[in-house]
């Protein structure tokens, strides 16, 4: 990374971290999805699996690994949005006028931005994967192993390019604080839907069920869910009859159905990049024919 491109990623770090109420509404999604959790889901999802499984110790672990890692893949997504409204606000006060006069070339102002939003969605993302072990121990569970640790941090920091490659996109075409007010607001009112935390996907209807199973939110969670709960899943599991799990992984994603084809943990990855990749490709496009 040379100076200039350095210089304007510090500058667009400094600038988001002291806009403290841009770093609380990027959580804010995370806020409501672990309190609503806390008051009425936990219990919701810990009296239906004691009423197939009995009175087990580690059904707290299970839990709350399963909303933990649901609340990851909401970070990947509402933290690097919040990041990426810098380019909204700069547009908005006329800053990015006075970069377009200056020497710094268009290519390395939007390169600026977008490594921006990784960096502070990577770092708060992290913070959110060390409380969340902190909670999943004070609820009986245990620790990631090292190396399941280090596989949910790359697949954190895939899912973050991912979701950023296609909100630095929408970006590109927002151009007032209201409007991009608007799409967080959105965001962060139907991600929990999408991410199948407020209401597990295998309780929706198929139709709905196939929808969600199509979108990036539901790889990203799925996958994330199958190595950060996998401890869990195999503690509470290890002695249920057939079948009992098959069950639970429909209901609360841990598996993802389309028809009779079962995506595999590759299939999803693949879509994830796909989507990545259209979205940074639209954007380089974009940028060709005009400016931020």
């Amino acid at each position: 990374m040379n100076n200039v491109l350095y210089s304007l990623v510090i500058r667009n770090l400094k600038k988001y971290l002291r806009d403290r109420a841009a770093v609380f509404f990027s959580f804010l999604s995370v806020i409501i999805i672990l309190l609503l959790y806390i008051l009425f889901l936990g219990k919701m999802q810990v009296d239906t699996l004691q009423a197939e499984l009995g009175d087990i110790d580690s059904l707290g672990w299970l839990v709350s690994s399963w909303i933990m890692s649901g609340i990851l893949m909401v970070s990947t997504v509402t933290v690097p949005l919040g990041a990426i409204g810098g380019l909204i606000d700069d547009r908005a006060d006329n800053i990015l006028d006075d970069f377009y006069v200056s020497p710094v070339s268009r290519n390395k102002l939007a390169l600026s931005y977008l490594i921006s939003s990784w960096v502070i969605a990577l770092v708060l993302v992290l913070i959110n994967l060390v409380i969340g072990q902190i909670y999943v121990v004070s609820q009986g569970g245990e620790l990631l192993s090292v190396f399941s640790f280090i596989k949910v941090l790359l697949l954190l920091i895939f899912s973050i390019m991912t979701f950023s490659s296609f909100f630095f996109y929408l970006s590109i075409f927002i151009k007032t604080r209201n409007a991009f007010g608007t799409l967080s607001t959105i965001v962060g009112t139907f991600i929990g839907f999408l991410g199948g935390i407020y209401i597990p996907i295998g309780v929706l209807g198929k139709s709905v069920q196939t929808f969600m199973n199509i979108i990036p939110t539901a790889h990203a969670v799925t996958i994330i869910r199958s190595v950060y709960m996998d401890s869990a899943v195999n503690d509470v599991f290890k002695n249920a009859p057939a079948g009992v799990y098959e069950n639970y992984a429909e209901t609360f994603g841990l598996q993802i159905t389309i028809g009779n084809f079962q995506f595999r943990e590759w299939h999803m990855l693949l879509s994830m990049g796909i989507f990545m990749i259209i979205f940074y490709a639209l954007s380089i496009l974009k940028l060709s024919k005009s400016k931020l």
